[in-house]
Parts: C-alpha cells; structure tokens; sequence
C-alpha cells in the first residue's frame, strides 16, 4: 500500500499564512494585554521617584540628626570641661579650707595659752598687790579740808584710836596719804603700817566699837568736827578685783538672804547665817557655784 506524505510547507505557504495572521482583525484580548502593559510603566517609574525621594528624606533627617548629635556632644565636652573646672576649684577650695582650717586651730590653741599665761600674770600682779596692801588699812568718808598734811592726817588717825582704844604711836605708822577720788567722791585715807599685828588690831578695836555703840558708830563727831555727823567706814585696803569681788559678794547677799558679808586677810567671805558655814568668795564664778548648790 503506498505511504501518502504531507509535503513541506513551502516559502510561498509560509508567506501567506503571516500575511493572513497580519490581516486578521485584533480581538479584545490583545487589546487588553497592550493596555496593561503600558500601565505597568508608569506605575513603576512612580515607585522609584517614591523610593528616591523616601531615601533623600530619610538621609536628609540623618544628617539633621547628626548634625544635632555634633551639637550635643560639643554640649556635653563643654559640661565636662566645666565639671572638670569645677572639680579643680573645689579641691583647690578645699585645700584652701583645710589650711585654714588648721591655722585657725593652732590661733585658738594658742589664744588659749595666751589666755592661760595672761589669768597667771593677773594672779601674780595680784598676789604682789595684796602682799603691798596687806598692812594697810583704808579709812573712808572723812571730810576734806582746804589745806591738809600729813601731820593732820596722823591726828586724824589718832583720834580714832583714842576713840577706839587702841594704842598705836606714830612711828607705827610707814605712810599715810589720801587717795584721788572721782568727780564728786570723797578721797579716802590710805594708812601703810608697818606690820599686819598693828592694822589687824586697830580694825578688831573700830569692829568692837562699833558693835558696843551700835547706835552711837564711829562717824565725824569722835573726830571733832564740826557740822552733821557723817559716818566714818575703815576697812581693809583691798585690791581692784578684791573690791569688785566685795561688791557682788555684798549684792549676791541682798538677793539671796545671806546676812553676813565681810572680807578677812584681803579675801571675801559669806555666811548664809549664824552658825552656818562661811564661803570663801575669789570670784564672780565662786557665786555662780553657790547659785549651782542652791538649785540642787
């Protein structure tokens, strides 16, 4: 049986199926795959001027955020070198304080000796002045006259002793003279005996007299002058702080009810009555002590 074959298409069949397939009218289908093709292009090219300018901004607010960062760090380089300043100025303060510091405990240590040295040299110049006034006697608002000697100063003074009963001889006597007083103070009478026996007898003699003659105290009249009677105080010659002493003890006694008060040897005492124990008074601290025992 004889085989039937397909002859080759030749180039003029070929020729003419293009041209047919050129001919042929477009169908919906092609028309729809052009027009998304030509969408997609557009599309694309948007996306990319999106990424770009999305990259541009993004970079842009790096930079702005690098650039604050630069700020900052220059901020904080400067705080830290003014905290290292500062760190500088306070140990240097401090070391300065320190110093200081020190120099003010040593003035104080020695404003203390100095203190110390100076209440030793007020205790010897006391000492010396009560060793210098420890033989004589002060006699106390006696008139002053116009003109006066120490003769008449010596006749005064006998004239208490008469009056006293006390025998005393003017070569007993080393000195006697009255002091500067203040403006409208009388000037009292200094007498420098020769021994403490003659100046403790003459102010146990003037105490036994007062204390006889009670209403009648030694006052100007027992020394024959004229005018009202003026009482006439003796008493031991005291020192400046002895004195000052005195005057508290004398006040401390008025607010306190004590009733004696007297100095003995150039030293203050105090007794709080009759039979009760006598306190020796060296200072203004000496009251603040009793003050103390009261309280408790």
């Amino acid at each position: 049986m004889p085989l039937k074959r397909t002859p080759p298409t030749t180039t003029k069949d070929a020729n003419k199926s293009d041209t047919n397939m050129s001919s042929a009218p477009f169908t919906d289908t092609d028309n729809e795959s052009s027009t998304n093709t030509s969408r997609t292009r557009p599309r694309k090219r948007q996306h990319d001027d999106d990424l770009h300018a999305y990259m541009a901004e993004t970079k842009k607010t790096f930079d702005v955020i690098k650039n604050q960062q630069g700020s900052i760090q220059a901020t904080i380089n400067n705080i830290l070198t003014q905290n290292s300043n500062i760190i500088k100025s306070m140990e240097f303060i401090s070391k300065q304080y320190e110093e200081m510091k020190n120099k003010f405990s040593k003035m104080e240590t020695e404003r203390r000796e100095h203190l110390a040295y100076i209440q030793m040299l007020e205790g010897k110049i006391e000492n010396l002045e009560k060793c210098q006034k420890q033989t004589c006697i002060e006699i106390r608002n006696v008139p002053v006259p116009k003109s006066e000697s120490k003769e008449d100063l010596i006749c005064i003074v006998q004239k208490v002793c008469n009056t006293t009963n006390t025998h005393i001889e003017d070569h007993h006597i080393k000195d006697i003279f009255r002091l500067n007083a203040d403006k409208g103070g009388m000037k009292s009478i200094i007498i420098d005996f020769y021994s403490v026996i003659m100046k403790e007898r003459l102010l146990s003699s003037i105490k036994s007299f007062n204390r006889i003659n009670n209403q009648n105290k030694l006052n100007t009249t027992h020394l024959e002058m004229a005018g009202q009677p003026k009482p006439i105080f003796v008493s031991e010659c005291l020192t400046q702080k002895t004195k000052r002493t005195f005057y508290l003890a004398r006040e401390y006694c008025k607010k306190n009810g004590y009733e004696f008060c007297w100095t003995a040897h150039g030293r203050v005492y105090l007794r709080k009555g009759t039979g009760a124990r006598a306190h020796r008074i060296e200072s203004a601290s000496d009251l603040d002590r009793l003050d103390t025992h009261q309280d408790s």
